[in-house]
Formats: structure tokens, C-alpha cells, sequence
């Protein structure tokens, strides 16, 4: 009788580190492959990246547009707008110290309106510390002015824009992918309110966000070139002209599928 209860014992321990086994095993089979999907994901990205055109300083920018010949009513003909453009803005994640509880969480729009206030000022982010300083003084702000920092209409972050930071904004309603293009060239920052999952974007935190801001600096001939405060790899983040269309909706409540197509133009 003691040694089936001993053999049964050992069954049982056998069985329990059989078990373990299995699970450690499908463990580290689960982070082999969440690594090697984000590296793939990471080296197209990456590749896209790298056929992008290269940053131009507000300087060269400005410079250029006063060299153009002068239009009729004062804006760019279309012959006027080159083939592709990528304005220099320093970029952050709404992170920066890779903490994301429920304040960085919600600081999508603070980030967007910090690196565009950046861009105007001249200035770059000088690491984390410098970008986590600027994201709070601006939620400082909207806790004291709005009385909440969380998921910010296109109407509110306008009157932090203006308000707080001094420069001006203009709120369009229903852009054209040629509208937007004529603001870069203009040397004016467009701040799009999205539903952040219909986004697609694969670094996300998963689900992704319900309601998120990007920050169009540039384009290409198919694709709006972001800083993408929702990801650590956001700088220079291209998405085709389709998707940032589509996915563009105002907070609306909450219910942002159903919210105003809209977008804000930043300029000085």
C-alpha cells in the first residue's frame, strides 16, 4: 500500500513538472513569435522610414515658400506644391519615460501640441525629462482652464493652442488630402483628431486607443508623414492617405466613429 501511494506520488510530481514544462515551453514559443512579428513589423516600417524625403528646417521652408511668384488671392497654385515635403519637428512619445498609466495614457493630445509648439519655437525635446516637463505644464494648464486634460476636442485644444501657447490655429472641417498638403507648404502643422484603432497601427498598445491625436508634418505622393506621440517608434511615421482620412473623427463624446471629420491647423 506505501509504495502505490509513493509511485502515485511521484506520478503526480512527474505529471506536475511535465505541466510546467509545457507551459514554459509555450511561453517562451508565445515571446519568440511576439518578437519576431514586431521585428518583421519593425523593418518595414523602418524601410518605409527610410524612403521618406529628409526633415527640412522651418527656415529652408519659409525661405522657399517667399521665393514663390505671387498667386492669385495669395495661395499656392497647385503647380506650386512640390511632389513631397517633410517639415523638421521634434518628436516625443506621449510616454516619455515609457510609464504609461492612466495619465500618459490620455496625453496623445498634449503631445501632439507640445512638438507642434516645439516646431514654432525653434526648439528641439531634449530627452525624456524635457518632454515629460512640457506634457505636464500643458495638463496643468487644461486641469486649471478646462478643468479636465482628458480626450480634448478639436475646439478645446484649439484654445489651449492660442490661449496658452500663443500661436494660431484654424479648425477645418471635412479636409481634402489637398488641403492638408497646401498647410504643410505653408509651413502650418496639422493636428488630426482620430479613432485610434481604425488606425492600424501595429505597435500600439493593444486594443489601441479609442480616441487619438496625430500630428501631420509632411508628405509623400500616397502617404501623410506623422509624429505619432502613441508609439515610442512614431518620428517620421507614414500612414497612407486613405487610413489618417478615414480613421480622422473628433471625441464626439466618446462615440468617435461618429464624430465631425476635422483637423487643426498649427501656425505661427
Amino acid at each position: 500500500m506505501n509504495l502505490k501511494i509513493r509511485n502515485s506520488k511521484k506520478r503526480s510530481k512527474f505529471l506536475k513538472i511535465v505541466a510546467l514544462a509545457v507551459v514554459v515551453l509555450l511561453f517562451l514559443f508565445g515571446a519568440i513569435f511576439v518578437i519576431r512579428k514586431y521585428s518583421s513589423q519593425e523593418a518595414v516600417i523602418n524601410e518605409e522610414k527610410a524612403a521618406l524625403p529628409s526633415p527640412e528646417s522651418r527656415g529652408s521652408v519659409v525661405s522657399s515658400k517667399s521665393a514663390q511668384p505671387p498667386t492669385t488671392n495669395n495661395k499656392l497654385s497647385a503647380d506650386s506644391i512640390p511632389e513631397e515635403l517633410n517639415l523638421d519637428v521634434p518628436f516625443t512619445s506621449q510616454a516619455p519615460h515609457a510609464n504609461w498609466d492612466y495619465t500618459h495614457e490620455e496625453a496623445c493630445e498634449e503631445a501632439a501640441i507640445l512638438m507642434a509648439n516645439r516646431y514654432f519655437q525653434g526648439r528641439g525635446i531634449s530627452g525624456p525629462d524635457d518632454a515629460e516637463a512640457g506634457l505636464q505644464e500643458i495638463i496643468a494648464w487644461e486641469k486649471e482652464n478646462l478643468g479636465f486634460f482628458e480626450s480634448t476636442t478639436a475646439k478645446e485644444s484649439e484654445r489651449i493652442i492660442t490661449e496658452m501657447l500663443g500661436l494660431k490655429a484654424e479648425i477645418i472641417k471635412n479636409p481634402t488630402i489637398e488641403e492638408i498638403k497646401r498647410a504643410i507648404v505653408d509651413d502650418k502643422l496639422v493636428i488630426v483628431p482620430a479613432a485610434g484603432r481604425e488606425l492600424g497601427n501595429p505597435f500600439y498598445k493593444s486594443p489601441g486607443p479609442l480616441y487619438h491625436f496625430l500630428l501631420i508634418k509632411g508628405y509623400t505622393a500616397s502617404q501623410f508623414i506623422t509624429n505619432d506621440a502613441g508609439t515610442k517608434r512614431g518620428a517620421n511615421y507614414p500612414y497612407n492617405f486613405d487610413v489618417v482620412m478615414s480613421a480622422n473623427h473628433d471625441w464626439n463624446g466618446g462615440g468617435v466613429s461618429g464624430g465631425q471629420r476635422v483637423v487643426i491647423l498649427v501656425f505661427k
